[in-house]
């Protein structure tokens, strides 16, 4: 029997119980430890894609995960099944990149407003890759670009097809890890095959009768990329729900409120229809767009039922 000895890396995909880890020496499939699934900690798992660990080896390319490093943020949600239970998506990851179709699904600025405040919300620099412009009549989008480019974020479109918007995209995600996440059938995949030629990621056309997309991709999984960096590829989710975020924490949520808040009549103004609020005179005045404060009240009166 080998010695044992151990040695850092990444989990880079899970299945089940099973998890592969990336190392300096290669890939390694691992098991856990008992001691992580006795945890009194209300997750999912104890291990997710993106977590830097520690491996302990005795029969190549079989190990056992021993230590799980700490996280510099996590992206979750409410577990499916268990609502006061923490699905963490993806760990230790740099940006957010939001996927959102023009057309085929409809374009919904509150679907993306709810993932970016997601990723606010666990720490991640956001920016949004806009789909399926080769099917969009011209200047049907531009609003939507200008909302968002005025809130601070990067907003590129994108066309798989023929291939606009792929070089400026890579120029985003080049020598970071990045989560691309979004509704079901927005063509996450295949922009990711686009981005990355040779990726492969299985596609599915979206449904005529529901308009509606189906799910390609069933886990999560880092994707190294030939520019630098790794792409998280996530599940398409129907709508994300906002794991630990309070009304209270909404308004930093929103990048473009930030310079107002704290010049409220109220210092507890939660700028949703108090006098004197300086978010919604900010929104009179045009420096915050209509559209992102409808989502922002939108999105904040479901909080309670998350």
């Amino acid at each position: 029997m080998t010695e044992e000895r151990s040695l850092d890396g990444r989990v880079i995909k899970s299945y089940g119980n099973r998890f592969i880890v990336s190392t300096a020496e290669g890939m390694f499939d691992c098991t856990m430890r008992g001691k992580f699934r006795l945890s009194e900690a209300k997750e999912s798992s104890p291990v997710v894609v993106g977590d830097r660990v520690t491996i302990s080896i005795d029969e190549p390319p079989n190990a056992v995960i021993s230590l799980v490093h700490e996280r510099t943020n996590k992206l979750s949600r409410p577990d499916v099944l268990k609502s006061d239970w923490e699905q963490i998506l993806v760990a230790n990851c740099d940006q957010l990149v939001v996927v959102a179709s023009v057309t085929r699904p409809k374009l919904k600025l509150g679907t993306i407003d709810r993932f970016l405040v997601a990723g606010e919300a666990a720490g991640l620099a956001c920016a949004v890759a806009l789909t399926k412009i080769d099917l969009a009549k011209p200047g049907s989008y531009d609003r939507t670009v200008e909302v968002y480019r005025s809130a601070g974020y990067s907003i590129i479109p994108t066309c798989a097809v023929d291939g606009r918007g792929i070089e400026e995209l890579r120029g985003l995600v080049s020598d970071k890890t990045s989560i691309f996440s979004g509704h079901s059938g927005v063509g996450k995949s295949s922009l990711l095959n686009a981005l990355e030629p040779g990726l492969g990621l299985r596609t599915k056309i979206v449904s005529e009768a529901t308009n509606r997309g189906q799910h390609t991709t069933t886990h999560i999984e880092l994707h190294p990329l030939s520019i630098g960096g790794f792409i998280a590829d996530t599940p398409g989710i129907r709508s994300i729900g906002l794991w630990k975020v309070t009304t209270e924490d909404m308004p930093n949520l929103y990048p473009e409120f930030r310079p107002f808040l704290g010049q409220c009549r109220f210092h507890n103004c939660l700028h949703a229809g108090e006098p004197n609020c300086r978010v919604k005179q900010a929104v009179d005045e045009g420096a915050i767009t209509p559209e992102r404060y409808e989502t922002y009240l939108r999105i904040r009166s479901t909080l309670d039922e998350d």
